[in-house]
Protein backbone atom coordinates (compact mmCIF):
# COMPACT_ATOMS: atom_id res chain seq x y z
CA UNK A 1 0.00 0.00 0.00
CA UNK A 2 1.15 3.38 -0.91
CA UNK A 3 1.65 6.45 1.35
CA UNK A 4 -1.14 8.14 -1.00
CA UNK A 5 -3.54 5.41 -0.30
CA UNK A 6 -2.99 5.92 3.21
CA UNK A 7 -4.42 9.08 2.89
CA UNK A 8 -7.14 7.63 1.12
CA UNK A 9 -5.69 9.48 0.40
CA UNK A 10 13.08 32.89 -2.50
CA UNK A 11 16.10 33.07 -3.65
CA UNK A 12 17.22 30.01 -3.57
CA UNK A 13 20.76 29.10 -2.14
CA UNK A 14 22.67 30.63 1.07
CA UNK A 15 20.02 33.10 1.47
CA UNK A 16 17.33 30.46 2.26
CA UNK A 17 19.29 29.22 5.25
CA UNK A 18 19.91 32.69 6.24
CA UNK A 19 16.73 34.52 5.67
CA UNK A 20 15.34 32.29 8.20
CA UNK A 21 17.21 33.41 10.63
CA UNK A 22 17.05 36.56 12.37
CA UNK A 23 19.54 38.81 13.76
CA UNK A 24 20.93 38.28 17.52
CA UNK A 25 23.40 37.95 19.96
CA UNK A 26 26.00 35.25 18.91
CA UNK A 27 28.66 36.17 21.03
CA UNK A 28 27.71 33.77 23.92
CA UNK A 29 29.73 30.60 24.23
CA UNK A 30 27.76 27.81 24.68
CA UNK A 31 27.74 25.77 28.06
CA UNK A 32 27.35 21.86 28.40
CA UNK A 33 24.08 20.73 28.21
CA UNK A 34 22.60 18.78 31.60
CA UNK A 35 22.48 14.99 31.09
CA UNK A 36 18.68 13.84 30.20
CA UNK A 37 17.02 12.21 33.38
CA UNK A 38 17.03 8.47 33.34
CA UNK A 39 13.28 8.50 34.37
CA UNK A 40 10.61 10.77 33.49
CA UNK A 41 9.52 13.36 36.24
CA UNK A 42 6.14 12.79 38.02
CA UNK A 43 2.91 15.26 36.74
CA UNK A 44 -0.05 15.34 38.82
CA UNK A 45 -2.73 12.83 37.12
CA UNK A 46 -5.23 14.47 34.82
CA UNK A 47 -8.38 15.64 36.26
CA UNK A 48 -6.74 16.65 39.59
CA UNK A 49 -4.22 19.50 38.77
CA UNK A 50 -5.11 22.52 38.66
CA UNK A 51 -5.05 24.10 34.87
CA UNK A 52 -1.07 24.61 34.31
CA UNK A 53 0.61 26.78 31.11
CA UNK A 54 3.38 25.32 29.45
CA UNK A 55 6.24 27.64 28.01
CA UNK A 56 6.81 26.83 24.04
CA UNK A 57 9.76 27.68 22.60
CA UNK A 58 10.72 28.27 19.01
CA UNK A 59 14.35 28.38 17.53
CA UNK A 60 13.85 31.03 15.06
CA UNK A 61 11.02 32.58 13.02
CA UNK A 62 10.17 29.67 10.15
CA UNK A 63 7.05 28.52 11.32
CA UNK A 64 6.18 31.65 13.60
CA UNK A 65 2.69 32.60 12.26
CA UNK A 66 1.74 28.85 12.23
CA UNK A 67 2.78 28.43 15.34
CA UNK A 68 0.79 31.08 16.93
CA UNK A 69 -2.34 30.57 15.37
CA UNK A 70 -1.99 26.95 16.77
CA UNK A 71 -1.24 28.21 20.30
CA UNK A 72 -4.51 30.43 19.93
CA UNK A 73 -6.89 27.74 18.75
CA UNK A 74 -5.18 25.68 21.65
CA UNK A 75 -5.61 28.22 24.58
CA UNK A 76 -9.23 28.65 22.77
CA UNK A 77 -9.99 24.64 23.40
CA UNK A 78 -9.78 24.20 19.34
CA UNK A 79 -7.39 21.86 19.01
CA UNK A 80 -8.47 18.09 19.16
CA UNK A 81 -7.14 16.29 22.19
CA UNK A 82 -5.30 19.17 23.84
CA UNK A 83 -5.99 18.53 27.50
CA UNK A 84 -8.24 21.26 28.89
CA UNK A 85 -6.05 22.07 32.10
CA UNK A 86 -3.05 22.98 29.90
CA UNK A 87 -2.64 26.65 28.31
CA UNK A 88 0.60 26.98 26.09
CA UNK A 89 2.60 30.08 26.47
CA UNK A 90 4.59 30.71 23.41
CA UNK A 91 8.90 32.10 23.92
CA UNK A 92 10.57 33.68 21.79
CA UNK A 93 13.68 31.10 21.10
CA UNK A 94 17.31 32.46 20.44
CA UNK A 95 18.39 34.18 17.12
CA UNK A 96 20.80 33.76 14.85
CA UNK A 97 22.67 36.50 13.05
CA UNK A 98 22.93 36.09 9.24
CA UNK A 99 26.63 34.30 7.74
CA UNK A 100 27.63 33.65 4.38
CA UNK A 101 29.76 30.70 6.33
CA UNK A 102 27.35 27.80 6.31
CA UNK A 103 29.70 26.17 8.91
CA UNK A 104 29.50 29.18 11.18
CA UNK A 105 26.34 29.72 11.00
CA UNK A 106 25.03 26.07 11.99
CA UNK A 107 27.84 26.08 15.21
CA UNK A 108 26.51 29.84 16.21
CA UNK A 109 23.04 28.45 15.82
CA UNK A 110 23.62 25.27 18.32
CA UNK A 111 25.73 27.32 20.68
CA UNK A 112 22.71 30.25 20.85
CA UNK A 113 20.25 27.23 21.53
CA UNK A 114 22.36 25.97 24.38
CA UNK A 115 22.82 28.84 25.74
CA UNK A 116 18.95 29.88 25.83
CA UNK A 117 18.20 26.79 27.14
CA UNK A 118 20.76 26.85 30.19
CA UNK A 119 19.57 30.40 30.47
CA UNK A 120 15.99 29.66 31.18
CA UNK A 121 16.86 26.85 33.50
CA UNK A 122 18.86 28.76 35.40
CA UNK A 123 16.02 31.74 35.62
CA UNK A 124 13.71 29.33 36.67
CA UNK A 125 11.56 29.62 33.64
CA UNK A 126 12.84 26.75 31.55
CA UNK A 127 10.73 25.76 27.93
CA UNK A 128 8.41 22.53 28.58
CA UNK A 129 8.56 22.35 24.99
CA UNK A 130 10.84 23.15 21.86
CA UNK A 131 10.69 23.82 18.34
CA UNK A 132 13.50 22.43 16.46
CA UNK A 133 14.47 23.23 12.67
CA UNK A 134 17.02 22.44 9.83
CA UNK A 135 19.32 25.09 10.20
CA UNK A 136 19.97 23.62 13.93
CA UNK A 137 21.52 20.60 12.36
CA UNK A 138 19.08 17.36 13.19
CA UNK A 139 21.91 14.76 14.10
CA UNK A 140 23.40 17.61 16.39
CA UNK A 141 20.21 18.27 18.09
CA UNK A 142 19.63 14.62 18.34
CA UNK A 143 23.11 13.76 20.28
CA UNK A 144 23.65 17.38 22.29
CA UNK A 145 21.76 16.49 25.06
CA UNK A 146 19.53 19.49 25.04
CA UNK A 147 16.15 17.33 24.67
CA UNK A 148 15.32 13.52 25.51
CA UNK A 149 13.79 10.77 24.43
CA UNK A 150 9.91 10.18 23.77
CA UNK A 151 10.32 6.09 24.35
CA UNK A 152 9.15 5.87 27.40
CA UNK A 153 5.86 8.07 26.82
CA UNK A 154 5.03 6.59 23.40
CA UNK A 155 5.48 2.66 24.83
CA UNK A 156 2.50 4.06 27.49
CA UNK A 157 0.40 5.95 25.08
CA UNK A 158 -2.55 3.69 24.60
CA UNK A 159 -3.38 6.26 21.56
CA UNK A 160 -1.19 5.18 19.68
CA UNK A 161 0.28 8.56 18.02
CA UNK A 162 3.13 7.51 15.57
CA UNK A 163 0.22 5.68 13.11
CA UNK A 164 -0.85 8.57 12.46
CA UNK A 165 2.57 9.85 10.75
CA UNK A 166 3.96 9.02 7.60
CA UNK A 167 6.16 6.27 8.63
CA UNK A 168 9.30 7.71 6.62
CA UNK A 169 9.11 10.83 8.16
CA UNK A 170 9.19 9.33 11.45
CA UNK A 171 13.25 7.61 10.32
CA UNK A 172 13.85 10.81 10.56
CA UNK A 173 13.82 11.44 14.01
CA UNK A 174 14.95 8.20 15.35
CA UNK A 175 18.71 8.55 16.51
CA UNK A 176 20.78 5.37 18.27
CA UNK A 177 17.31 3.50 18.14
CA UNK A 178 15.41 6.24 20.24
CA UNK A 179 12.70 8.57 19.21
CA UNK A 180 14.01 12.15 19.97
CA UNK A 181 11.15 14.42 18.54
CA UNK A 182 7.97 14.03 16.54
CA UNK A 183 8.23 15.60 12.82
CA UNK A 184 6.07 19.03 12.21
CA UNK A 185 7.48 19.30 8.76
CA UNK A 186 9.21 17.80 5.88
CA UNK A 187 11.04 18.92 2.73
CA UNK A 188 11.79 16.98 -0.56
CA UNK A 189 14.16 17.17 -3.54
CA UNK A 190 13.51 18.08 -6.70
CA UNK A 191 14.24 19.74 -10.15
CA UNK A 192 14.69 23.17 -10.99
CA UNK A 193 14.51 24.41 -14.63
CA UNK A 194 12.66 27.45 -17.20
CA UNK A 195 10.32 26.32 -19.25
CA UNK A 196 10.66 29.06 -22.03
CA UNK A 197 14.39 28.09 -21.64
CA UNK A 198 13.70 24.23 -22.47
CA UNK A 199 10.96 25.13 -25.35
CA UNK A 200 13.42 27.54 -27.00
CA UNK A 201 16.48 24.43 -27.10
CA UNK A 202 13.71 21.82 -28.29
CA UNK A 203 13.59 20.06 -25.23
CA UNK A 204 10.57 18.22 -23.99
CA UNK A 205 9.69 19.54 -20.38
CA UNK A 206 10.26 17.13 -17.57
CA UNK A 207 7.01 18.11 -16.02
CA UNK A 208 6.19 14.26 -15.53
CA UNK A 209 9.41 13.23 -15.18
CA UNK A 210 12.60 11.92 -16.89
CA UNK A 211 15.30 9.64 -17.13
CA UNK A 212 18.89 10.13 -16.27
CA UNK A 213 19.83 10.31 -19.81
CA UNK A 214 16.84 12.58 -20.68
CA UNK A 215 18.45 14.98 -17.95
CA UNK A 216 21.82 14.56 -19.82
CA UNK A 217 20.96 15.66 -23.14
CA UNK A 218 18.67 18.39 -21.70
CA UNK A 219 21.97 19.61 -19.66
CA UNK A 220 23.95 19.21 -22.97
CA UNK A 221 21.68 21.39 -25.06
CA UNK A 222 21.42 24.49 -22.09
CA UNK A 223 25.59 24.36 -22.22
CA UNK A 224 26.57 27.34 -24.30
CA UNK A 225 29.66 29.01 -24.52
CA UNK A 226 28.01 32.55 -25.70
CA UNK A 227 31.03 34.41 -26.24
CA UNK A 228 32.62 31.87 -29.20
CA UNK A 229 35.90 32.26 -26.55
CA UNK A 230 35.83 28.49 -26.32
CA UNK A 231 34.98 28.53 -22.77
CA UNK A 232 31.53 27.77 -21.26
CA UNK A 233 29.69 30.68 -20.33
CA UNK A 234 26.31 28.59 -19.09
CA UNK A 235 26.29 25.38 -17.66
CA UNK A 236 23.26 23.38 -18.52
CA UNK A 237 23.52 21.77 -14.92
CA UNK A 238 24.21 24.02 -11.74
CA UNK A 239 25.09 21.95 -9.02
CA UNK A 240 25.00 24.22 -5.35
CA UNK A 241 26.67 23.35 -2.42
CA UNK A 242 23.79 23.60 0.14
CA UNK A 243 21.90 20.57 -1.67
CA UNK A 244 23.87 16.74 -1.56
CA UNK A 245 23.08 17.08 -5.42
CA UNK A 246 24.97 13.95 -5.74
CA UNK A 247 22.85 11.32 -3.29
CA UNK A 248 19.43 11.27 -5.32
CA UNK A 249 21.49 8.93 -8.08
CA UNK A 250 23.29 7.53 -5.16
CA UNK A 251 19.85 7.21 -3.07
CA UNK A 252 18.34 5.41 -6.11
CA UNK A 253 21.33 2.45 -6.34
CA UNK A 254 20.89 1.43 -2.94
CA UNK A 255 18.28 -0.17 -0.67
CA UNK A 256 18.72 1.99 2.42
CA UNK A 257 20.18 5.30 2.91
CA UNK A 258 23.94 6.50 2.99
CA UNK A 259 23.72 7.46 6.47
CA UNK A 260 21.97 5.26 9.03
CA UNK A 261 21.51 7.76 12.28
CA UNK A 262 19.76 4.46 14.11
CA UNK A 263 23.01 2.09 14.05
CA UNK A 264 25.59 4.71 12.48
CA UNK A 265 26.30 2.78 10.23
CA UNK A 266 27.50 4.75 6.67
CA UNK A 267 27.44 2.95 3.02
CA UNK A 268 29.36 5.70 0.92
CA UNK A 269 31.90 3.31 -0.12
CA UNK A 270 29.78 0.44 -0.71
CA UNK A 271 29.39 -0.75 -4.31
CA UNK A 272 25.93 0.63 -5.33
CA UNK A 273 26.94 4.00 -4.12
CA UNK A 274 29.56 4.41 -5.64
CA UNK A 275 27.69 3.69 -8.82
CA UNK A 276 25.42 6.67 -8.31
CA UNK A 277 28.24 8.88 -7.49
CA UNK A 278 30.59 7.80 -10.50
CA UNK A 279 27.43 8.95 -12.78
CA UNK A 280 27.24 12.27 -10.62
CA UNK A 281 31.24 12.75 -11.67
CA UNK A 282 30.53 11.73 -15.63
CA UNK A 283 27.96 14.72 -15.61
CA UNK A 284 31.35 17.26 -15.54
CA UNK A 285 33.86 14.66 -16.30
CA UNK A 286 32.51 12.83 -19.45
CA UNK A 287 29.46 15.27 -20.53
CA UNK A 288 30.54 18.62 -19.32
CA UNK A 289 27.17 19.81 -18.38
CA UNK A 290 28.39 20.96 -15.05
CA UNK A 291 31.72 23.07 -14.20
CA UNK A 292 34.96 20.56 -13.88
CA UNK A 293 38.64 20.55 -13.91
CA UNK A 294 41.65 22.04 -12.16
CA UNK A 295 40.42 25.75 -12.36
CA UNK A 296 37.01 24.76 -10.78
CA UNK A 297 36.07 26.68 -6.92
CA UNK A 298 33.47 26.76 -5.06
CA UNK A 299 32.32 30.05 -6.20
CA UNK A 300 31.08 28.09 -9.11
CA UNK A 301 28.73 25.91 -6.85
CA UNK A 302 27.35 29.16 -5.35
CA UNK A 303 23.83 29.88 -5.72
CA UNK A 304 24.78 33.58 -6.06
CA UNK A 305 26.71 32.87 -9.02
CA UNK A 306 24.51 30.62 -10.70
CA UNK A 307 22.25 31.36 -13.58
CA UNK A 308 18.70 30.20 -12.09
CA UNK A 309 17.08 30.67 -14.95
CA UNK A 310 19.15 29.07 -17.63
CA UNK A 311 20.61 26.03 -15.67
CA UNK A 312 18.86 22.78 -14.31
CA UNK A 313 19.50 23.09 -10.49
CA UNK A 314 18.69 19.97 -7.56
CA UNK A 315 16.76 22.03 -4.35
CA UNK A 316 13.95 21.70 -2.28
CA UNK A 317 10.37 22.51 -3.43
CA UNK A 318 9.06 25.60 -2.79
CA UNK A 319 5.88 27.24 -3.08
CA UNK A 320 5.43 28.61 -6.81
CA UNK A 321 6.48 32.12 -7.43
CA UNK A 322 4.53 34.26 -9.93
CA UNK A 323 7.70 36.59 -10.19
CA UNK A 324 10.13 33.63 -11.10
CA UNK A 325 10.00 31.66 -14.50
CA UNK A 326 11.83 28.43 -12.70
CA UNK A 327 9.14 25.95 -12.85
CA UNK A 328 9.84 22.52 -10.36
CA UNK A 329 9.98 18.44 -11.68
CA UNK A 330 11.07 15.27 -10.28
CA UNK A 331 14.25 14.86 -9.95
CA UNK A 332 15.75 12.59 -12.96
CA UNK A 333 15.08 8.63 -12.25
CA UNK A 334 17.46 5.95 -12.57
CA UNK A 335 16.59 2.02 -12.18
CA UNK A 336 14.07 2.64 -8.88
CA UNK A 337 12.30 5.85 -8.21
CA UNK A 338 13.50 8.48 -5.16
CA UNK A 339 14.36 11.66 -3.96
CA UNK A 340 15.15 12.71 -0.72
CA UNK A 341 12.87 13.07 1.82
CA UNK A 342 14.48 15.82 4.56
CA UNK A 343 13.21 16.87 8.22
CA UNK A 344 12.31 20.33 8.26
CA UNK A 345 10.78 21.43 12.09
CA UNK A 346 10.29 18.91 14.89
CA UNK A 347 8.97 19.20 18.20
CA UNK A 348 10.81 18.06 21.14
CA UNK A 349 10.93 18.04 25.45
CA UNK A 350 14.20 19.46 26.53
CA UNK A 351 15.83 17.91 28.85
CA UNK A 352 15.39 21.08 30.94
CA UNK A 353 11.55 20.97 31.19
CA UNK A 354 10.17 21.08 34.84
CA UNK A 355 7.72 17.84 34.17
CA UNK A 356 8.54 15.81 31.17
CA UNK A 357 5.62 13.53 31.42
CA UNK A 358 3.33 16.75 31.51
CA UNK A 359 5.45 18.18 28.53
CA UNK A 360 4.36 15.25 26.26
CA UNK A 361 0.46 15.55 27.12
CA UNK A 362 0.96 18.61 25.29
CA UNK A 363 3.41 17.14 23.15
CA UNK A 364 1.59 14.76 21.10
CA UNK A 365 -1.61 16.57 19.82
CA UNK A 366 0.62 20.13 19.35
CA UNK A 367 2.73 17.87 17.04
CA UNK A 368 -0.21 16.27 15.29
CA UNK A 369 -1.46 19.73 14.83
CA UNK A 370 1.17 21.60 13.46
CA UNK A 371 2.18 18.35 11.52
CA UNK A 372 -0.88 18.69 9.44
CA UNK A 373 -0.74 22.49 8.65
CA UNK A 374 2.99 22.87 7.83
CA UNK A 375 4.46 22.58 4.43
CA UNK A 376 5.25 19.69 3.62
CA UNK A 377 3.21 17.68 6.34
CA UNK A 378 4.82 14.31 7.75
CA UNK A 379 0.91 13.78 9.55
CA UNK A 380 -0.95 11.51 7.13
CA UNK A 381 -4.32 13.34 7.69
CA UNK A 382 -2.78 16.54 6.58
CA UNK A 383 -2.21 15.83 2.86
CA UNK A 384 -5.88 15.90 2.47
CA UNK A 385 -5.74 19.64 2.15
CA UNK A 386 -2.96 19.41 -0.44
CA UNK A 387 -5.69 17.37 -2.32
CA UNK A 388 -8.67 19.64 -1.52
CA UNK A 389 -7.15 23.02 -0.47
CA UNK A 390 -8.96 24.68 2.29
CA UNK A 391 -8.77 28.61 3.69
CA UNK A 392 -8.06 26.80 7.16
CA UNK A 393 -4.87 25.60 5.81
CA UNK A 394 -2.97 28.34 3.95
CA UNK A 395 0.11 26.88 4.01
CA UNK A 396 -0.51 23.62 2.35
CA UNK A 397 -2.64 25.39 -0.95
CA UNK A 398 -1.16 25.24 -4.15
CA UNK A 399 -1.73 24.70 -7.76
CA UNK A 400 -2.68 21.95 -9.76
CA UNK A 401 0.31 20.78 -10.86
CA UNK A 402 2.63 21.44 -7.33
CA UNK A 403 -0.03 19.50 -6.06
CA UNK A 404 0.53 16.44 -7.80
CA UNK A 405 3.77 16.80 -7.60
CA UNK A 406 4.22 17.21 -4.24
CA UNK A 407 1.59 13.83 -3.57
CA UNK A 408 3.69 11.75 -6.07
CA UNK A 409 7.24 12.64 -4.39
CA UNK A 410 6.46 12.29 -1.12
CA UNK A 411 5.04 8.62 -2.38
CA UNK A 412 8.71 7.89 -3.34
CA UNK A 413 10.88 9.90 -1.24
CA UNK A 414 13.46 8.64 0.70
CA UNK A 415 14.40 9.48 4.25
CA UNK A 416 17.75 10.98 4.22
CA UNK A 417 19.63 13.01 7.17
CA UNK A 418 22.43 13.57 5.26
CA UNK A 419 20.21 15.39 2.72
CA UNK A 420 18.53 17.30 6.06
CA UNK A 421 21.86 18.40 7.25
CA UNK A 422 23.13 21.35 5.93
CA UNK A 423 25.96 20.79 7.93
CA UNK A 424 27.15 16.88 6.66
CA UNK A 425 26.51 18.16 3.43
CA UNK A 426 29.05 21.23 3.24
CA UNK A 427 31.59 18.97 4.92
CA UNK A 428 31.09 16.60 2.36
CA UNK A 429 30.92 19.20 -0.60
CA UNK A 430 34.72 20.01 0.44
CA UNK A 431 36.05 16.95 1.17
CA UNK A 432 34.31 14.74 -1.79
CA UNK A 433 32.47 17.07 -4.53
CA UNK A 434 34.56 19.48 -4.91
CA UNK A 435 38.10 17.20 -5.08
CA UNK A 436 35.74 14.98 -7.68
CA UNK A 437 34.66 18.14 -9.72
CA UNK A 438 38.62 19.61 -9.74
CA UNK A 439 39.26 15.67 -11.01
CA UNK A 440 41.83 15.68 -7.80
CA UNK A 441 40.78 12.26 -7.05
CA UNK A 442 39.29 9.39 -8.25
CA UNK A 443 35.35 8.35 -7.10
CA UNK A 444 36.37 5.58 -4.60
CA UNK A 445 39.13 7.73 -3.18
CA UNK A 446 36.32 10.68 -2.82
CA UNK A 447 33.76 8.35 -1.52
CA UNK A 448 36.23 6.94 0.99
CA UNK A 449 37.22 10.66 2.27
CA UNK A 450 33.85 11.39 2.42
CA UNK A 451 32.98 8.15 4.76
CA UNK A 452 35.99 8.33 6.93
CA UNK A 453 35.02 12.21 7.84
CA UNK A 454 30.96 10.60 8.03
CA UNK A 455 32.09 7.84 10.49
CA UNK A 456 34.04 10.19 13.11
CA UNK A 457 31.61 13.01 12.83
CA UNK A 458 28.62 10.40 13.84
CA UNK A 459 30.58 8.93 16.39
CA UNK A 460 31.13 12.11 18.51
Amino acid sequence: MTRRELLGRAFIGAQVLLLAACGGDDEEEAEQPRAAPTAPQASVPKGTRDSVKLRLASVQDQFARTVERTVEQWNEGGVPSAPADIQLEQVEGPRVAPSSDVLAFTERAQAGATTFLNEQDSAGTPPDLIVFNRYFDFPWVFRSGLIQSLDRYLQQDQTEPLEEFLPPALELVRYHSRTMALPIALDVGIARYNPRQFTDAGISLPDKGWAREEFVEAAQRLTRDTNDDGKVDAWGFRPIYLFANWLPFVLQEMDEDVVDLDTGVVRLADPAALRGLQFWDDLGRVHNVMPHGSTVTADHFSANSAPLDTSILFWNFLPPSQSSPVQQAPLPGGAREGTPLMLNGALAIPTVASDAALSYAALRPLALTLGERLSLPPVIAGQQFIQNPSADYLELVLPEYERQLVLNLLDTARPSLLATSFYMTYQLFERMVLPLARGEVGVEQAAQQAQDWLQSYLSK
